[in-house]
This record gives structure tokens, C-alpha cells and sequence, in this order.
């Protein structure tokens, strides 16, 4: 056998087996595509039965086969949403990061980052999820949810902004009419027209906080004592669940009393229903200060005190 014959079958061998290769390669490659996407229809499922413990294996199956970008990214997201509801932040926090570095153009893991860290009262970091999540998708949900993340923030006429708009677009969401009706009962202490339209919906997530709002005006709408009605109006916003804009009445308070001993209490009791126990114990301890035989200050502060971990006791 001569050189260039030898020279060519050497050459076609070659071509054979990088034929292989290239076959074996896109058959691997067909495979993790199947199986991936076969795990995360697994935990789809297993999402749907609420067996959440089934869908957070599954999907880090689909996300460790690595079988493309979209089936990870969908993953991840998915087993972020389930520890955001399971109260698990940090984890859901991590889980998305790895998400995002998938794909970096989809609203939805900035909106749920968004919720970790309001969640977490990382509110700074909520509102830019939340502005970036509207600038790849502007949806109405997500801009309620900025809207109250400025409100968690105290900026009350950013938030009012972003409902007045909203309101404009459509004035049959009961949501934003609502939240424009504790902005504008924030600066005026009045029942107004946004609460008049909810009590005509006659919707029972909001009857009840409606029925409270016109029980405080019928009783202290007359107050003329500033810091007595802040912090009874801060009472209100705990007793309706609206704790950031008692914080807010709470600290106009103690602005201008600072040895106001309910101001402090009302202040913890805020603190506590957003989940910062070392801000409420702090309150309550500054309470307890200004009056040591109060025993709602020392029943708060034994409460908050089991809920600190060890790292803050």
C-alpha cells in the first residue's frame, strides 16, 4: 500500500469518527433535552398536587441535567417560588440569582426577587426588582406591588403617583382604589370618595377594614391633639394590617414627642406584624423605659423576645 493511500484512509477514519462523535454528542444532547424536560414536567405535576417536597427535587433534577437555558432557568424559578411561600428567603433568593444568570430578560424572576425582598424589608432592593420587572413587562400587578413597596419606604406620594395612574387606566380594580383611599385618609383623616367606591363593591377583604376606618372617624375624627390622633391613627393601620404606614404615623409621633410612651408601643407592635423583631424589641424596651409597670409592655416584650433568635438576644 502506497503512502497516499495509507494518507487516505487514515483521512476517512477520521472523518468516521468524528461522524461518532458528532452523532454521540447530539444523541447526549437530544437525551438531556428529554430528560430535563421530563423532570420538570415531574415537578409541574407534583406542583399541582401541592407535594412540594417531590417538586423541589424534580425540578433540581431538570436544572442539574443542564439540558438548555430555558428548562434550567424555569427550574429555578419554580423552586424559588416554592421557598418564597414555604418562608424560606434566603434559599429563594439564591435560587433565583441562578436564574437570572440564565436568563436575564424575563419579568417574572424580578418580580418574585421583588417579593423576597420586601419579604426580607429589604425595600430599596424591592423597588429596583420591581422597576425592572415593569420595564421587560408592564403589568398592573406588579405596579401595585411597587406602589406599596414605596409605601413600606414612606414615600407616600411616590406610591400615590403610581395608584393615581394606575386609577386612570382602570378604576375597577378595588385594590387601587382602596390603597388610594388610606393615601389620601393618610394626609386627611377623611373618608373619601376611593373608600365611598369600595364600600359600594361591597367586597369582604374590605369591608371589614372599611367598617374600622369609619368607626375611628365616628369616634376620634374630632381629635385635635396632632400626635394623639398619629398614633391612633397608627392603632388603625396596625388593626387593618397596613404596618408601614403605622411606622410611618408612629415616627411623626415621637418626632414631636419623644418621651411618648404608646407612640413606642404602637411603633413595636408595627415592627412585629412586618416580622423585625429586633426593631419592635427595641420599641418596646424604650417603652418600657418611659413606664416599667405597664404589663402590655412586658407581655410584648416577653412575645418579641422568643421570636429574636439567638444571634439577637
Amino acid at each position: 500500500m502506497t503512502v497516499k493511500e495509507t494518507l487516505s484512509k487514515e483521512r476517512k477514519i477520521i472523518i468516521i469518527a468524528v461522524f461518532i462523535m458528532f452523532l454521540l454528542l447530539t444523541l447526549f444532547y437530544k437525551w438531556q433535552l428529554i430528560t430535563s424536560s421530563g423532570y420538570l414536567f415531574l415537578g409541574n405535576e407534583s406542583y399541582k398536587s401541592k407535594d412540594y417536597d417531590e417538586s423541589l427535587k424534580n425540578y433540581k433534577y431538570a436544572a442539574a441535567i443542564d439540558g438548555n437555558r430555558n428548562t434550567t432557568y424555569l427550574a429555578k424559578l419554580k423552586r424559588s417560588e416554592i421557598f418564597y411561600s414555604h418562608g424560606l428567603l434566603d434559599e429563594a433568593e439564591k435560587e433565583l440569582k441562578m436564574a437570572i444568570k440564565e436568563i436575564k430578560n424575563d419579568f417574572k424572576a424580578y418580580e418574585v426577587m421583588g417579593d423576597v425582598y420586601y419579604a426580607k424589608r429589604d425595600i430599596s432592593d424591592s423597588i429596583s426588582c420591581y422597576e425592572k420587572a415593569i420595564e421587560l413587562k408592564d403589568k398592573e400587578e406588579i405596579n401595585i406591588k411597587l406602589a406599596k413597596s414605596f409605601m413600606a419606604e414612606g414615600n407616600i406620594g411616590k406610591a400615590n403617583d403610581i395608584f393615581l395612574k394606575l386609577y386612570s387606566e382602570n378604576n375597577h380594580n378595588i385594590a387601587i382604589s382602596y390603597y388610594l383611599g388610606l393615601l389620601d385618609f393618610y394626609r386627611n383623616e377623611s373618608y373619601n370618595d376611593y373608600f365611598q367606591e369600595v364600600e359600594k363593591v361591597n367586597d369582604a377583604n374590605y369591608k371589614e377594614k372599611i367598617n374600622k376606618i369609619k368607626e375611628y372617624l365616628d369616634n376620634y375624627g374630632n381629635i385635635k391633639n396632632e400626635v394623639y390622633s398619629n398614633i391612633l391613627i397608627a392603632d388603625l393601620y396596625n388593626t387593618i394590617n397596613e404596618p408601614y404606614l403605622a411606622i410611618g404615623k408612629s415616627e411623626l409621633a415621637i418626632n414631636e414627642s419623644p418621651d411618648y410612651r404608646d407612640a413606642f408601643i404602637v411603633l413595636g407592635k408595627s415592627n412585629f406584624i412586618i416580622g423585625d423583631y429586633k426593631k419592635s424589641y427595641e420599641s418596646f424596651n424604650k417603652a418600657f423605659e418611659l413606664d416599667s409597670h405597664n404589663p402590655e409592655i412586658s407581655f410584648w416584650l416577653g412575645s418579641v423576645y422568643e421570636k429574636l433568635d439567638p444571634v439577637h438576644k
